[in-house]
């Protein structure tokens, strides 16, 4: 049995997620204690518990310890079976995160799925839908997924009621990458932002700040190929850019999600700002998508190289954790000042 301590770490919900999906993934049971003790509500929140009752139902597992608030749980494995659900994660739970882990529980299964999530679409603290559709899907098709991602309704903090439509074909093996110098291309900025009615106040916004962000990055020659903005009927108020940058070689973005509409007068600046520091370092793969893909890599039978800006705490904690549970081994170089080589090995 494979055994976690769900402190290690940054000791967040990323450490049960990734866990419990690739012992899932490998058909190993699990046992992980002292879930998210250090955060100011330790053990399993609503999210954390849908992710992993779903990943149990897609692998047939037997579970013990799955209920809200628990902080340590066991997963007993079997294989996984192609599956058509309906997921309702409740409030603003992070539909992203959520899916995320199911494809790393299918990703060596050569099964297809459905999967129907409701929640949020655009929350804090997780990848944007945008980011996900423009930037994490083309790169898990590199890796031999097929993907197509219909958003039904976008869903915000606090009430979600989000919806978006997922189709996976999953590969019977991960394929490697050898990603280290940059092609970049097809550059877009996409734009939401919430209105409780219909009206052109709102699309003037997100359209100034998304032209904000179009102008900043070509005073750095940089060149925007498209601009799309969209509004969206919520109670809640939110406003979201995304800047990607995806090619053969290259899978860069950055976004920001703004809730307090007194502060959304800077996302373009903000956004804007975050991309430049990730084209400038001449990497590959921006910091925040190195974390989530080491999961996928390190199920591959090959080696695999990107370059990316920045060694951050996830990253080192998934790739740690992945050393841990499927046997690779990892190397990390320094290529430049902002850039970083990083090496699975199986």
């Amino acid at each position: 049995m494979i055994k976690i301590n769900g402190s290690q770490g940054e000791g967040g919900g990323q450490i049960l997620r990734t866990s419990v999906s690739l012992a899932a993934a490998l058909g190993e049971p699990i046992q992980i204690d002292n879930i998210r003790s250090n955060r100011p509500k330790p053990g399993l929140r609503p999210q954390h518990l849908q992710s992993i009752k779903t990943i149990a139902e897609l692998s047939n597992s037997d579970a013990e310890g799955l209920h809200l608030n628990s902080t340590k749980i066991s997963l007993y494995p079997d294989k996984i079976s192609a599956k058509n659900l309906d997921i309702n994660i409740g409030t603003a739970g992070s539909i992203t995160l959520l899916f995320q882990s199911l494809l790393q529980t299918i990703s060596i299964s050569g099964k297809t799925f459905m999967f129907t999530i409701s929640g949020g679409t655009d929350v804090n603290w997780s990848p944007s839908t945008d980011y996900l559709c423009k930037i994490i899907i083309p790169i898990l098709e590199k890796f031999g997924f097929s993907i197509s991602a219909s958003i039904v309704q976008r869903g915000f903090y606090p009430k979600g009621n989000g919806k978006i439509i997922f189709k996976v074909k999953s590969p019977t093996q991960i394929k490697s990458i050898s990603i280290t110098e940059p092609e970049y291309s097809n550059i877009k900025i996409d734009g939401i932002i919430t209105t409780d009615s219909p009206d052109t106040l709102s699309q003037n916004k997100i359209e100034e700040q998304c032209l904000y962000a179009k102008t900043f990055l070509e005073q750095h020659n940089i060149a925007v190929d498209s601009i799309h903005t969209s509004t969206h009927e919520s109670d809640s108020f939110s406003s979201g850019i995304c800047i990607s940058s995806t090619s053969n070689n290259c899978f860069i973005g950055s976004d920001v999600l703004e809730t307090n509409a007194n502060h959304s007068t800077t996302l373009g600046q903000k956004c804007s700002k975050k991309f430049l520091s990730e084209y400038i370092s001449k990497c590959t793969v921006d910091h925040h998508l190195a974390d989530m893909i080491i999961p996928f890599l390190s199920l591959s039978k090959t080696s695999s190289q990107f370059s990316t800006s920045y060694v951050s705490s996830h990253l080192q904690t998934n790739l740690d954790l992945c050393k841990f549970i499927t046997g690779m081994n990892y190397q990390i170089d320094k290529k430049n000042k902002f850039c970083y080589i990083v090496s699975i090995n199986p």
